[in-house]
């Protein structure tokens, strides 16, 4: 018998809380620490088309990337999608986990997986002085002009499209600095780890003109690239039901929750 904290434990063994970033609200989000479960599913973001993936698949545990609760609720208006998405959770009984920021300073966690998409040489912490960083820092083998490099981000990362900044120093790419999400705050330790280049999503307009006025280029892919947990944690979910010989079936979202459109 497999119980929802059992799979907590397995994930925090990677991605103890107690390296998440201060105020993330992430770990266990809802239901039934001690509930006995059959069927999980992997997902980066938990909206209310997922939660119906959930109910119809007959899932018993949510594991998302990004915490359900954000924001707390002020009330329980099931008017609210919000409110009515908890309402439909508890009353299928589907508990919910998410793995956020412990994940994206793990070893071998968010980060490190961006990084393996790319290819780059050297991976190593954006901050030396610390066992767990919220970032990596990687090298190309040859430098590589700005727009040639942001097409390759844009291939690797499978996305339609992306922004990028120049620098006002106009200097190729060589060193990278990847930090999965929501991360233009964390530019002044990407400039001091040394990357002429940062990669990070939802860059603020007026950070951008701050990051390249004080020489790095930026380029801004999205935040949705991190739905490459859905795959990475269903894997690591997978080895651990195989190794234990564990009855459990690992369930990977098929919900889209990029919430652009491109023109």
């Amino acid at each position: 018998m497999v119980k929802v904290q059992d799979v907590i434990e397995k994930i925090e063994e990677i991605a103890p809380l107690s390296i998440k970033m201060e105020g993330d609200p992430t770990g266990f989000q809802l239901g039934d620490r001690n509930q006995e479960i059959h069927r999980v599913m992997t997902t980066l973001d938990v909206r209310p088309n997922v939660v119906q993936e959930a109910i119809d698949k007959k899932i018993d545990l949510i594991v998302a990337h990004h915490p359900v609760m954000f924001r707390a609720a002020h009330n329980l208006d099931l008017a609210s999608p919000q409110n009515k998405m908890y309402r439909d959770l508890l009353a299928n009984n589907i508990s919910v986990y998410a793995s956020h920021t412990n994940l994206d300073k793990a070893h071998n966690g968010m980060n490190d997986w961006l990084m393996e998409e790319l290819g780059l040489e050297n991976v190593r912490f954006l901050d030396e002085d610390d066992d767990y960083s919220i970032g990596r820092m990687g090298e190309l083998t040859a430098p590589m002009s700005l727009v040639d490099f942001a097409k390759k981000v844009r291939d690797d990362f499978n996305v339609s499209n992306l922004r990028y900044v120049k620098s006002d120093l106009g200097q190729p790419v060589q060193k990278v600095a990847v930090i999965g999400g929501d991360a233009g705050k964390f530019y002044p330790e990407v400039l001091k780890a040394g990357a002429d280049t940062f990669i990070t999503g939802d860059v603020y307009y007026h950070t951008a003109h701050d990051m390249m006025a004080n020489g790095l280029n930026v380029i801004d892919p999205g935040h949705h690239i991190e739905a490459i947990f859905i795959k990475k944690m269903a894997n690591i979910l997978n080895d651990w039901k195989r190794s234990n010989k564990i009855d459990l079936d690992i369930v990977q979202s098929d919900v889209d929750t990029e919430p652009y459109n491109f023109l």
